[in-house]
């Protein structure tokens, strides 16, 4: 850590708690010693999980910890508050915009039903406090190191390929693996260090009830991706066929198929996510709109890629 990094960290002071709780699981002397001493809150907690079975505990934390978040922001007088959602809110449709989307659409799963009904919540606190609403699409590395620290979204997919490319070298089959994905279908991904500065800047130029989406305006194409990956990966038995061509799999295609079955809605279509308000915002503070090329890309899946991950065989 560089000296600047230090002095930073000496004034990160972590309070742990539960956004389920009353009072976000704080102490009642904690909270009056906060009191008067918060300028924003920013709230980016969450359950993330696609699954039906937990569609009732993500709703408590998603939504019932968001207005714990909003009523602690109002009890020590915090006057403003920066909800992290989602750019998918925008459910099952293909067109985004950067108001607030109907709760009454359909969704792909409950998490996104669950933000967009945070949003909602967020948004009727506009009288009580200064709310502003990020919607990040999906968040890969940092564009110019590369790092990451998940294993979510993208990183499962290069993960899934990896762990194909391990199996086919233990085997000695060099056949060739196919992944069933559209080609011209793009995928909304944003770089970590982008998402924090928009967070960032929004912390001065949000103004109250606005709304930015955090996404690329000039989003990769799936087989972009995959092209990139093959490189890197010096993988060139790997196929991209169109989903309506699936007919009997290996085991190997199956297991990897399988393991993506989550993400099949958003590797099938294209979303438009419009950024005119975050180009505006970014602008007005100097600041600019992302441009992520072939070649940050290929920068950030390298970072991943090249790292030795341990996985399971």
């Amino acid at each position: 850590m560089d000296k600047e990094g230090e002095v930073y960290s000496r004034q990160i002071h972590i309070l742990e708690g539960d956004v389920t709780g009353d009072h976000l699981g704080l102490n009642k002397e904690l909270v009056e010693s906060l009191t008067g001493k918060i300028d924003a809150i920013y709230h980016g907690a969450a359950l993330l999980s696609f699954d039906e079975k937990d569609r009732d505990k993500t709703y408590k934390v998603n939504v019932e910890g968001t207005e714990n978040v909003l009523e602690l922001a109002l009890e020590i007088g915090c006057p403003k508050v920066l909800y992290i959602s989602t750019a998918y809110t925008v459910g099952k449709e293909t067109a985004g915009a950067e108001v607030l989307y109907s709760a009454e659409r359909s969704f792909v799963n409950p998490y996104e039903a669950s933000k967009c009904e945070a949003e909602h919540l967020v948004y009727r606190y506009r009288n009580k406090l200064e709310a502003v609403i990020l919607r990040p699409a999906i968040i890969i590395g940092d564009s110019k190191t590369g790092e990451a620290d998940t294993n979510f979204g993208l990183y499962g997919f290069l993960k899934g390929i990896k762990i194909l490319k391990k199996r086919s070298e233990r085997k000695k089959n060099y056949q060739n693996y196919r992944i069933f994905l559209e080609p011209g279908v793009a995928q909304n991904f944003v770089p970590v260090d982008f998402v924090i500065d928009v967070l960032e800047t929004a912390l001065v130029h949000g103004r109250n009830g606005d709304i930015f989406n955090i996404t690329n305006p000039n989003p990769p194409l799936q087989s972009e991706v995959l092209s990139i990956v093959k490189e890197v990966l010096d993988f060139p038995q790997l196929e991209m066929h169109p989903p309506s061509s699936i007919g009997d799999m290996t085991n190997e295609e199956k297991d990897f198929h399988d393991s993506m079955s989550i993400f099949h809605s958003y590797f099938q279509r294209t979303i438009d996510f419009p950024a005119d308000n975050t180009a505006k915002m970014l602008s007005a503070a100097g600041k600019p709109m992302l441009e992520m090329d072939q070649k940050v890309l290929k920068r950030i899946i390298e970072g991943y890629l090249a790292d030795k991950i341990r996985v399971s065989m």
